[in-house]
């Protein structure tokens, strides 16, 4: 074993120190040289001994090595080191190397425009870079990143075109104004993703699923907040509605802004002219939810020469399988608990039933157990009238039959009437009756589902599992609400409510590159799992007692060398001083 520091000469010549352990007597003992390397007349590198240090215990041993080392050109005292701060490290560092890999903000930098004379296009894509690490990092207020940015590593990876813009770093003016520049720009970063998408991550551009959500604000005063159907299950707030188009693999490409009362369907035909417009696709499989389809969507789709997949509302699925026997022996198995059968097939168009066998039995187990409660419900309303004061008439008691059946979703299944009865003071009495006609016909419908599409070349394994992809549009939403914490918005200007979700947006597509570039890396961690355990990795600031200052990085376990291997890092770059 040889312990060895080295540190560059004047002359360019490499000096270290070489510590050589011997055995005697089943102890070790360490003697030390300061050796330089040279190379001879045949270019083979030889030592040649400057001076011998003689005897030395392990202790001065690595301390020797510290102080000839590459990262030191002066002799150091160890013990008088100071570390004057800490920051996690490896999370920005795995983010950076993406938008550099990508190319993404060289990309921007060529393509926006700034018609804010406050605010240079260069600046304000350090302030949008600056904000998408905080989103992917650690979701907070734009207020709270202009606060706390110091306790960051931040500063190490935004490039300021001068001193004055890297003194002010980062104030909330800026980054207000730069999600202006964002919105204003989208188009050019929607043609980013999508080359991005379907050029480096080979993206099908055919297939495209789009989905619609809400999102509520706190405030009141945003011009494109308005009430709406909110997914949220917030009534009490205003609200924007956004659709997102993304690729089989979740890569968004495309999102759209709407007032918060705009409906789900209205936005079909729209989106679809865009992307046909926008985007160099020749054709396009559009597939989207229940609550997409109409007789004038599917129409405009048609007629704009493109393919469809969309789920049947339940609403219309009882028109199309009325007389269908629904049997498993019946239909095509084609995984565990999954049968398919084409039930129709006319005019161009498909309709293929879905059956799941687990998620039938799982939908009327709950059924029965709704039911139960209800009845138990309304057994202890009859119970108490007359000795309820709340209930002092017929209507009062219908109130609150009515509401025990719609809280526990079973409205339709019960015929509740009034009847007289002197038995009770208030002159009657509650009965019930299940409606067993209602009971059989959604009984007969648990676990399926309808898919409706004009795409003929497509098998039903290939159509299920088209349809099945469009979860990933739920997952993004999902993620850029909760993880990204596309809420709380209390924005109100326009432009800056835009910018924002769009940041979100961009945010995701580096979430999601991560998901996917670790999938294909067979490392089975999430993007939230590996940015969570890169934050292990910290930069340390080291302040030497002859005033210079270094950088050093805590040391990788096997785990992070894995993700290092995995994402293609084969070493961390320690930031100049």
């Amino acid at each position: 074993m040889v312990y060895n520091g080295r540190a560059d000469d004047n002359g360019g010549l490499i000096m270290f120190v070489r510590i050589s352990p011997r055995k005697k007597k089943n102890k070790t003992y360490y003697y030390a040289e300061l050796v330089q390397s040279y190379r001879d007349a045949e270019g083979k590198p030889r030592h040649k001994r400057i001076l011998y240090l003689g005897s030395v215990d392990l202790e001065l041993a690595k301390r020797l090595k510290i102080a000839f080392s590459k990262d030191f050109n002066s002799f150091t005292n160890v013990n008088k080191l100071e570390f004057s701060s800490s920051f996690s490290y490896g999370n920005y560092y795995l983010i950076d190397i993406l938008f550099k890999r990508f190319k993404m903000f060289e990309y921007f930098e060529k393509h926006f425009v700034s018609s804010d004379k406050h605010i240079r296009v260069r600046t304000a894509l350090e302030y949008i870079k600056a904000m998408i690490f905080q989103r992917i990092i650690k979701a907070d207020s734009k207020l709270s990143l202009v606060e706390n940015h110091h306790m960051s590593p931040l500063k190490y990876f935004l490039k300021f075109e001068d001193d004055y813009e890297r003194d002010k770093f980062l104030d909330i003016q800026s980054l207000y104004r730069s999600l202006e520049v964002l919105e204003n720009n989208f188009s050019v970063v929607e043609k980013y993703l999508y080359e991005l998408a379907t050029g480096y991550f080979n993206q099908n551009e055919k297939e495209l699923y789009y989905d619609i959500t809400s999102s509520y604000f706190e405030g009141s005063k945003c011009i494109i907040a308005e009430f709406g159907y909110s997914r949220d299950k917030r009534k009490d707030k205003k609200q924007i509605v956004i659709g997102l188009v993304v690729t089989a693999n979740g890569f968004p490409i495309k999102c759209n802004i709407y007032p918060g009362n705009r409906l789900d369907k209205t936005t079909v035909v729209e989106v679809v002219r865009e992307l046909k417009r926008e985007y160099p696709i020749e054709e396009v499989v559009f597939v989207g939810d229940r609550g997409m389809i109409s007789s004038g969507n599917i129409n405009s789709i048609k007629e704009l020469g493109e393919k469809f997949v969309m789920a049947v509302p339940r609403s219309w699925s009882k028109k199309y399988l009325k007389g269908v026997e629904i049997r498993e022996d019946k239909m095509d198995k084609i995984e565990d608990n999954l049968y398919s059968v084409v039930v129709s097939n006319s005019q161009g168009e498909r309709f293929l039933l879905c059956l799941n066998t687990e998620k039938r039995e799982d939908s009327r187990s709950y059924r029965k157990m709704c039911i139960n409660r209800t009845k138990e419900e309304l057994d202890k309303l009859i119970m108490g009238l007359g000795k309820n004061r709340r209930i002092k008439n017929r209507d009062d008691a219908m109130r609150k039959a009515g509401a025990i059946s719609k809280l526990n979703y079973t409205g339709k299944y019960f015929k509740i009437r009034t009847e007289d009865s002197d038995e009770n003071s208030l002159g009657f009495t509650v009965k019930y009756e299940l409606n067993k006609k209602a009971i059989a016909e959604d009984s007969k419908l648990d676990g399926t589902f309808l898919i409706r599409t004009n795409e003929d070349k497509y098998s039903e394994k290939k159509l299920l599992e088209v349809y099945k992809n469009l979860s990933k549009v739920e997952n993004a939403f999902k993620i850029i609400k909760n993880d990204l914490y596309l809420r709380p918005m209390n924005h109100r200007k326009e432009s800056r409510v835009k910018g924002h979700v769009y940041l979100c947006v961009i945010s995701y597509f580096i979430m999601n590159a991560i998901d996917y570039i670790s999938k294909k890396a067979g490392l089975n961690k999430s993007s939230r799992r590996i940015i969570r355990e890169l934050e292990s990795i910290n930069l340390i600031d080291i302040d030497l007692p002859n005033g210079e200052k270094r950088h050093a990085l805590t040391r990788f376990n096997d785990d992070i060398k894995r993700i290092m291997k995995g994402f293609e890092i084969k070493k961390i770059a320690i930031p100049k001083v």
